[in-house]
């Protein structure tokens, strides 16, 4: 594994490692926490293998270079706030990452996606084992189009700002961010001032079952469940699930 010491981690003594092409990220990145490594240890890629989503045999694929592909390796004694929180503070991190490195404001799609125009800009992935837990990120950025099955429902930051933003210029800006927002007690304000399909009505598939919840989308609570408004006026708090609009 190559080590580039020449990218800015504000997680001083943690390495940044780069490589050009290897299976996960996430499969590197949990290696490393397994030997010890340190919080904001990151393994960025210029291309992944097996890259794959939240929902299992979901991949997530992209040709060479295009994308921000990285895992980020947080020890949890170094967490001061519950796991449930990880992947939603993360959003944070990357939307504003975003928004000040190409002026684009994404939407934070519950719980683990970012938006723009109703499509897929970035995508998290958060898994924890023992003590330790791993952020995977992935970004599209450089992409002037996609294949058509995927056209209509994903985006690039290139895309949506015409900025080319390269792997290498997003990453310091995000682990900047992601830093300050995983110490931020106030990063909830933050998440409800982008959470993508607020005050509207949507449906949920529940993971794990085959029943669905309707009603608007009203919050995310401090455990990271989503709070929707039913019809009859009760409060129902989702753990997981699947967030779609109606």
């Amino acid at each position: 594994m190559e080590t580039s010491a020449t990218i800015p981690n504000p997680w001083i003594g943690a390495a940044v490692h780069v490589v050009e092409r290897t299976s996960s990220t996430m499969e590197d990145a949990r290696e490393l926490a397994r030997a010890g490594c340190p919080t904001g240890t990151v393994v960025m890629a210029g291309y992944q293998e097996k890259g794959r989503g939240r929902v299992p045999g979901r991949l997530w694929s992209s040709a060479p270079g295009e994308s921000l592909l990285a895992t980020v390796v947080v020890n949890l004694a170094d967490a001061a706030f519950p796991l449930q929180q990880l992947p939603l503070r993360a959003g944070v991190a990357a939307a504003l990452a975003l928004e000040e490195t190409a002026g684009v404001a994404p939407r934070i799609k519950w719980p683990n996606d970012l938006m723009h125009d109703g499509k897929k800009l970035a995508g998290l992935l958060c898994e924890a084992f023992g003590g330790t837990a791993l952020i995977g990120i992935g970004v599209n950025l450089l992409q002037a189009v996609f294949p058509p099955e995927l056209a209509g429902s994903a985006c690039s930051l290139l895309q949506a700002s015409g900025r080319a933003v390269a792997p290498l210029e997003l990453l310091p800006v995000l682990l900047m961010r992601l830093k300050d927002v995983l110490a931020d007690a106030g990063w909830r304000e933050k998440l409800r001032e982008r959470l993508y399909a607020r005050g509207r009505q949507v449906s949920v598939d529940l993971l794990g079952s085959a029943r669905q919840a309707t009603g608007i989308l009203g919050d995310v609570d401090e455990q990271g469940r989503l709070v929707l408004l039913l019809g009859n006026g009760r409060l129902q708090r989702i753990p997981q699930g699947e967030l779609r609009r109606e």
